[in-house]
């Protein structure tokens, strides 16, 4: 068909929006390392050693989510794997789970009022154990999402020649898989090499900061701008580099093997249960902790007494109220969640029915660029917007088009080109194929985008902290406000206030199942 005119109106404005908002922030990030201290940072010896430790850091996270999520990934695969929706479930919350949660409730576990009664705080140990526990559900669910019914004769045509269950596992499924497993290691490496609010909560000391967390400690302890800004071009041309072996491995990932329904056999179930067991533990004790610290705080604390303190106004400067942190975040995320369906729509309409193929590609530019950098661009660019009421949520919505426009292309590629001919055929315009069509069919992938949207900005950590003011805090910033003050009071403040917080995303993960998120084109990768 030809390209509707609209979508070639949305293309260009999504593309001047994106210029604005992405493009202009990174020029006012150049033009900052023009300035000679700003050039001696990268010439300074001590930077290539943070570089080196952000990336084995993030080497050493992935290799522990792989070899969690990958068997993972396998048995959600299986249809005889018991309770298998309540597994895959499970595993889409540390996807949606806020960096500031993950870290608090990992505290809760293992840190030094930890219902472990181990302290890791302050160690390589902890800052790799949460970047498991965050994303193991993302190779559980890229990995497995790809396995699932893919070629399942081919096990079966191999049991039936006599292989062993190790002979196919090695020969079939491994290569099957091969894509996904590369496709998903690489997307975890990327998110942990940007990570900064796990480090930031669990490993503050100044010997375990990364590449993001300097960028936001110049910023806001010294106000160098210059050296702020060489870092974060430095990190984005890394994570440029970084992401071309997802991208590779995604391309392979749809050009995979044909699916057919797979045929349960109970002699899986027990050695499927066995391999999701361990990755669901990893899941599902740091949050156990979280509540159940948050109902009965360590210390000599309680929660009848943290809520009643979170609930007025506080006397201490610098320490947001729970109502006033809730209030931001419920607003800022409404905010961001309709300009990102509107950025993320303009997108996807644009790349599916205006054919402008490069546009997917420039959308993904949010994601390349971290949450701090982009706030430092933002700050730059224009400090009166950044730090007024809308830099929060304009920050949020450009961070969460990618996620909007992933699933609109997907959904809208899944359109049957021949109903959309048929309806041109009866004289229907290309507005209206679009508006009763287009729009009715893909309504739960626009539903469970929405909602990723919603739940990305309420976890929302990096540019928060780097735009906030008193009172645009929102109730990631309030969770660190506490966690950074001492006593068992600030602390039994944060578990609540996290708890809290993933009530809310897990609603948001509700939303995401019930509109449709198990269908075609309601996840992002």
């Amino acid at each position: 068909m030809r390209p509707p005119p609209f979508a070639h109106a949305l293309g260009a404005l999504a593309a001047a929006a994106l210029a604005l908002g992405v493009l202009a922030p990174l020029a006012a990030l150049v033009g900052r390392t023009w300035d000679p201290a700003a050039a001696r940072t990268l010439a300074d010896p001590q930077l290539w050693g943070l570089v080196g430790r952000t990336t084995l850091q993030a080497a050493a996270s992935t290799v522990a989510a792989l070899l969690l999520g990958a068997p993972a990934a396998w048995a959600l695969s299986r249809p005889e794997l018991p309770l298998r929706r309540l597994w895959r479930a499970l595993f889409v919350v540390p996807f949606v789970l806020p960096s500031l949660v993950a870290a608090t409730a990992v505290l809760a576990w293992v840190g030094p009022r930890g219902l472990l009664g181990v302290d890791l705080r302050d160690s390589w140990w902890i800052v790799i154990l949460a970047h498991a526990f965050y994303n193991v559900g993302i190779v559980a669910r890229i990995v497995g999402g790809h396995l699932e019914g893919a070629a399942p004769r081919l096990l079966e045509a191999a049991a039936a020649l006599g292989a062993s269950p190790w002979r196919r596992a090695w020969r079939v499924t491994l290569p099957t898989a091969a894509p996904a497993i590369v496709a998903a290691a690489a997307l975890v490496f990327l998110f942990c090499f940007t990570s900064f609010g796990v480090i930031l909560v669990l490993a503050p000391a100044p010997e375990f900061a990364t590449l993001e967390v300097e960028v936001y400690r110049r910023v806001a302890r010294t106000f160098d701008l210059g050296g702020a800004s060489a870092l974060a071009l430095l990190q984005l041309a890394l994570v440029l580099a970084l992401a071309q072996p997802y991208l590779r491995a995604q391309a392979r990932m749809a050009r995979g093997v044909v699916r057919a329904a797979p045929s349960a056999r109970a002699s899986v179930r027990w050695p499927a249960l066995a391999a999701v067991a361990p990755a669901g533990l990893l899941v599902a004790l740091p949050l156990a902790a979280l509540f159940a610290l948050a109902a009965a705080p360590p210390g000599g604390a309680s929660l009848v007494g943290a809520i009643r303190s979170l609930s007025t106004p506080s006397r201490i400067v610098g320490l947001t109220d729970a109502p006033t942190a809730l209030a931001n975040s419920l607003r800022f995320g409404v905010v961001a969640t309709l300009l990102a369906l509107l950025l993320g729509g303009a997108i996807a309409f644009a790349v599916e029915r205006g054919g402008w193929r490069w546009l997917d590609a420039f959308g993904l530019l949010p994601w390349a660029v971290s949450a701090v950098t982009l706030g430092l661009g933002l700050l730059l660019v224009a400090p009166g917007l950044a730090a007024g009421a809308w830099g929060v949520p304009l920050a949020h919505a450009l961070l969460a088009t990618p996620l909007v426009a992933r699933v609109g292309v997907s959904a809208l590629a899944g359109v049957p080109t021949g109903w959309r001919e048929a309806a041109a055929t009866l004289g229907a315009s290309p507005w209206r194929v679009a508006r009763r069509l287009d729009l009715p069919l893909t309504r739960a992938a626009w539903a469970s985008a929405a909602a990723f949207a919603f739940a990305a900005s309420l976890g929302e950590f990096g540019a928060a902290l780097l735009l906030r003011r008193p009172e645009t805090t929102t109730l990631p910033v309030a969770i660190a406000e506490r966690l950074g003050r001492p006593g068992a009071g600030s602390y039994a403040e944060a578990l609540a206030l996290a708890a809290l917080l993933a009530v809310l995303v897990g609603a948001s993960v509700a939303l995401i199942d019930r509109a449709g998120g198990r269908r075609r084109g309601a996840e992002p990768f």
